[in-house]
């Protein structure tokens, strides 16, 4: 699974990597980024790339009270095509969600300890990630997904799950709805791509969201 990701980079490098035309939001450089906090999404509702904030985890347009829907913050690559939550947003509402790197837990005697995985380069990458949005004009929500497939082998004795994450000569391919097999994509990134580390216990609050979040142990 996904439950805590950052993204440190800078707004201008953002906007440069996935060549985005226009921004809508605040942004802040973030290192401990926890379910629904807002955060950017590219979306291509006119074939241009747009970066936009939208809530992680998402409520369906469906869904009859925000206060008792439980935010969705992963879907899984094997049944988000057929989920009632999430198969309208995978057939036209993909997009892009922005990062460079994740936490994940480790079952260890005494407790878990978190590690922050990442590309080899530290540099900025793409979830595959689909949205939503509840209700109509000043009540309305935008809010997204992670979805998340088997891990691969370099990071199985982390987690049994890993976020999806697309190369980026795939982004047009998912984020263009009339596309056709973007499941194709839901696979495991290469395992040689990828480096991990421990961490502080720091980022086991949400409250701690700064550059120590990141320094290896």
């Amino acid at each position: 699974m996904c439950g805590r990701y950052t993204l440190t980079q800078p707004l201008k490098s953002v906007m440069a990597h996935f060549e985005a035309q226009s921004f809508k939001g605040e942004y802040l450089e973030r290192y401990n980024i926890a379910p629904t906090q807002s955060m950017p999404v590219v979306v291509a509702p006119e074939g241009h790339r747009e970066l936009e904030v939208m809530r992680w985890g998402l409520i369906p347009s469906w869904a009859k009270d925000l206060k008792t829907q439980s935010p969705l913050i992963n879907a899984r690559a094997e049944t988000v095509q057929e989920k009632p939550s999430f198969r309208s947003s995978f057939k036209s509402r993909r997009c892009l969600v922005p990062t460079d790197g994740f936490y994940e837990w480790v079952k260890r005697d005494g407790g878990k300890v978190p590690y922050r995985i990442f590309l080899a380069g530290d540099g900025l990458f793409a979830f595959a990630g689909i949205w939503s949005e509840w209700g109509t004009g000043e009540d309305s929500l935008r809010s997204f997904s992670i979805i998340t497939t088997e891990a691969n082998s370099k990071l199985k004795p982390l987690h049994h799950r890993m976020p999806v994450i697309l190369d980026p000569t795939n982004y047009d391919h998912w984020l263009d709805a009339s596309h056709s097999n973007p499941a194709s994509l839901l696979n495991p990134y290469p395992s040689e791509a990828m480096a991990y580390h421990e961490v502080s216990l720091r980022v086991n609050s949400p409250k701690n969201d700064d550059p120590e979040c990141l320094a290896p142990v």
